[in-house]
């Protein structure tokens, strides 16, 4: 066997070795903070201090209050059950520590119940507590969910 021959299979091989080394280390996607497919939620509501709103779809259109709602900004709240749960751990007897306690807003998905708190101070993530787990996950929600009832109609046209 030839020198160089010899010199492309050891590279070959080490460029094998590195590949697999390669796909070994990505990182393993991040789990949703819940299973709920946006599709499949029919009825959204939002606590917010003595405030609530409350949304259905019926017939293929979101309605509040028997008004049409803007399906545009319903459909991107509704993504917040597939965001990414950055973080998870059981939520331990006390939620005071996360602002969870008494939290400022509750998210109700049809019966699904997902409590918002403070916001971590080492990463601003937002804590959420949902089926006994706080979830850390952007606050890239949290306009949303603060939206006064008008943000959410649709305008009728001009």
């Amino acid at each position: 066997m030839s020198h160089k021959l010899r010199l492309n299979l050891i590279l070959m091989v080490v460029i094998g070795l590195l590949a697999v080394l390669v796909w070994q280390s990505q990182p393993e996607p991040m789990a949703p903070l819940s299973q709920l497919a946006p599709a499949e939620i029919r009825n959204i509501t939002i606590l917010s201090g003595t405030n609530s709103l409350t949304m259905r779809l019926e017939q293929d259109q979101w309605l509040i209050d028997d008004r049409p709602g803007l399906t545009s900004r319903i459909e991107q709240l509704l993504t917040i059950s597939q965001t990414a749960s950055l973080k998870q751990f059981h939520a331990p007897p006390d939620l005071t520590p996360f602002g969870l306690d008494n939290p400022g807003i509750v998210l109700l998905l049809d019966q699904a119940r997902f409590s918002f708190g403070d916001i971590d101070p080492l990463n601003g993530w937002r804590y959420v507590l949902y089926n006994g787990v706080i979830h850390l996950i952007g606050n890239g929600y949290h306009h949303h969910l603060t939206a006064p009832l008008e943000a959410w109609l649709a305008q009728p046209d001009a």
